[in-house]
């Protein structure tokens, strides 16, 4: 992790996350008067219940750039705060970097998260990690493929697909680990075709630092 990144982690004073990504499900719609947070990475306007508020976030650019190159992925990466029950990105082409000033004890560390909106029948940055437009979609990140968070280079080594609750629950996520130092969790929500309301489900990417 660059310098950069380790000081904005450090700087931006959050409860200790301790819950999943509970991440909007969203909708594409028409018309010209947008936000610009409320647009894809195509330029369309995403319509949602409850827009998130980068005010509330209280964001801060990291100035460097979340990378997935075998999904055709580079996007700006952002810190932000989490909490204990909603991890909700503020826009819908960045990635988010959790930042966690308790993510280091005596008993470990905890992963380093990032989570980025997926939105239906659009394209958002965790739209790149599963197949678009299926009931049942595919995850589209396989084991040894690559990922870079600011520079530093990660390798996936398994993915998983879990409903909100046992991603919740994950110590694998939250918990502070022995090599959590070393470790990446990649959170999006999996939008499936025809079915309206929040997704169900998140998409969870582990990666390891190379």
């Amino acid at each position: 992790m660059s310098r950069a990144v380790r000081a904005l982690l450090g700087a931006v004073v959050v409860l200790a996350l301790a819950g999943a990504a509970v991440l909007t499900a969203t909708v594409l719609g028409g018309g010209d008067r947008c936000d610009a947070a409320l647009r894809d990475l195509d330029g369309r306007c995403v319509v949602l219940d409850a827009p998130p508020s980068a005010a509330a976030a209280d964001l801060r650019p990291t100035g460097g750039r979340f990378e997935a190159p075998a999904q055709g992925l580079d996007v700006p990466l952002t810190a932000m705060p989490g909490t204990r029950a909603v991890l909700d990105p503020p826009t819908f082409t960045e990635a988010f970097v959790l930042a966690d000033p308790d993510r280091t004890s005596a008993s470990g560390v905890r992963p380093l998260v990032v989570a980025m909106h997926a939105v239906r029948d659009g394209r958002a940055p965790g739209n790149a990690f599963f197949e678009p437009g299926a009931p049942d979609p595919a995850v589209t990140v396989a084991p040894g493929d690559p990922l870079r968070v600011d520079g530093v280079a990660y390798v996936v080594e398994r993915t998983e697909v879990l409903t909100k609750d046992a991603a919740a629950a994950s110590p694998e996520i939250w918990s502070r680990l022995p090599d959590g130092g070393q470790r990446l969790v990649v959170l999006t929500c999996l939008q499936r075709a025809g079915v309206t309301g929040a997704a169900r489900e998140n998409v969870v990417v582990h990666a390891v630092r190379r």
